[in-house]
C-alpha cells in the first residue's frame, strides 16, 4: 500500500510545530532573551504558514479579486427607501427617500491608501437604520452595528452598485432625467480620446487642469447647522 507523501510531510511539519511551540511557552516562562522567544515565535507561524499552503493552497490573484468583490458593498432600491448592503459588517443601511436632504458627489484624485475617484455623499435628517444579517459571523456579534453619523458614504470602489445611484436618485428622489456627465469626467476636467495604435485619454490643452470638482445631485436646501454640508452647498457645481 502506497502512503501519500503529502500526508508525511504534514506529520513532520505538525512534530515540527508541536517542538517550536513548546520551546516558545518555555522560553517565555523562563524569562529567557525576547530575541530568542521571537525567533522561536517566528518558526512557529512559519511552520503553521507552511502547513496551510500546503493543504489549502496560497490564494491566486483571481480568488483574491473575487473575494474583493464578494465582500464590496451593494445596494437596493424602491419607491421608499435606498438600502446599503455591507457583507463584511453583515449589515443593510436603510434610508427612507424622504429622509434624505441632500446628495452631492466628489470627483478627486485618489489619496494615498484609497482607490476610489468618485464618492457620493448622503446628508440625513436623521441617522439611517441598521439592521444586522440573521446569520453573523462570531467576530460581527461583538460590535455594534448603530452608525449615528447624519452623513453616509458610497463610493465607486467600496460599492460594486455605485453606477446604480444616479438613476435610483432620478427616479425615486428628483422624479426627472437630469444629465450624468459629471461621471465621465476626470476630476472635473473634460476628457477625450485620442486614436493612436491604442486609444488613449487627452485632456484639452487650452483648459487648467483641476485636481477636484464637487457636484450638487439633489438638495432640499432646508436650514442647517451641519458646516460640510454649508461648505459643500457654498462650493458645489449643479449637474
Amino acid at each position: 500500500m502506497k502512503i501519500n507523501p503529502i500526508i508525511i510531510f504534514n506529520i513532520l511539519i505538525v512534530i515540527f510545530l508541536l517542538i517550536a511551540i513548546a520551546v516558545t511557552v518555555f522560553m517565555v516562562k523562563n524569562g529567557m532573551n525576547i530575541y530568542y522567544i521571537s525567533a522561536s515565535a517566528f518558526t512557529s507561524l512559519l511552520l503553521l504558514f507552511i502547513l496551510y499552503s500546503i493543504n489549502k493552497g496560497i490564494p491566486s490573484s483571481h480568488q483574491v479579486i473575487s473575494t474583493i468583490e464578494k465582500n464590496k458593498e451593494r445596494l437596493d432600491f424602491n419607491d421608499k427607501e435606498l438600502i446599503i448592503n455591507s457583507p463584511v459588517m453583515e449589515h443593510k443601511q436603510i434610508i427612507e427617500w424622504n429622509n434624505v436632504e441632500a446628495i452631492y458627489c466628489l470627483n478627486m484624485i485618489p489619496l494615498d491608501g484609497t482607490y476610489h475617484n468618485f464618492e457620493y455623499s448622503i446628508f440625513l435628517k436623521q441617522p439611517a437604520k441598521t439592521e444586522k444579517y440573521k446569520d453573523l459571523s462570531w467576530y460581527n456579534k461583538l460590535v455594534s452595528s448603530e452608525n449615528n453619523s447624519l452623513e453616509l458614504k458610497i463610493n465607486d470602489y467600496d460599492n460594486i452598485d455605485f453606477k446604480k445611484l444616479h438613476p435610483a436618485v432620478e427616479k425615486y428622489l428628483i422624479k426627472k432625467e437630469t444629465s450624468e456627465g459629471y461621471l465621465h469626467k476626470k476630476f472635473g476636467n473634460n476628457i477625450r480620446s485620442v486614436q493612436e495604435n491604442n486609444t488613449t485619454t487627452s485632456f484639452p490643452a487650452d483648459q487648467p487642469l483641476k485636481t477636484f470638482e464637487l457636484y450638487k445631485i439633489f438638495d432640499k436646501e432646508d436650514p442647517t447647522n451641519d458646516e460640510k454640508l454649508k461648505e459643500y452647498r457654498a462650493n458645489a457645481i449643479k449637474i
